[in-house]
């Protein structure tokens, strides 16, 4: 596995723990939040960020002004039936979001919800740093690569993967900072 590959593997696994971390609440209000919960419109569901536009003007409010105004009721209902637990306030063409401030043990709850990610996040990068190993290892045995190239590039393969645990250590204790934040 050339070191190209592993870093582009260990970025997707980053990604993608970034963007789990994105979706847990901080007592923040974030259009993220909202904008993937599915609404029964036009026959299917979609997306809220598919039927209007989403802004946040205050810190715990975020405010959804859909461009079909027959669809706030179904955009209220889809709300209400969500994971988020917040009771919209439906007006004549908007539906405001008020995100309640979290408790102290709902804070705790999501600090080990981060670490949930973090070690999913570490487990991901251990498999790939693994597949990089056996690959290197095969190489060797097949005579493609000499001993020296084999160590050298299990060295690279380790700096890499150390570097890219330190950015999702680095991530998830901004995240447990926001959290714990009050």
């Amino acid at each position: 596995m050339q070191v190209n590959d592993l870093s582009q593997k260990l970025a997707l696994s980053l990604e993608y723990f970034i963007s789990e971390l994105t979706k847990i609440r901080t007592g923040r209000a974030s259009s993220i939040l909202v904008e993937n919960i599915e609404v029964a419109a036009y026959g299917s569901k979609m997306k809220i960020k598919e039927l209007g536009s989403i802004s946040v003007p205050e810190p715990q409010v975020i405010l959804i002004s859909p461009w079909d105004k027959s669809l706030l009721s179904e955009i209220d209902k889809a709300l209400r039936e969500s994971t988020l637990g917040v009771n919209p306030i439906t007006g004549s063409d908007t539906v405001k979001v008020v995100i309640p401030s979290l408790t102290e043990e709902r804070r705790k709850e999501m600090v080990k919800v981060v670490s949930t990610k973090l070690e999913e996040c570490r487990n991901s990068v251990r498999n790939i740093r693994q597949d990089a190993m056996k690959e290197i290892d095969k190489a060797f045995a097949d005579k493609e690569i000499g001993e020296d190239e084999k160590f050298s590039s299990k060295d690279k393969v380790e700096e890499v993967v150390k570097d890219f645990s330190h950015r999702a250590d680095e991530t998830a204790e901004k995240k447990k900072d926001d959290i714990l934040r009050v």
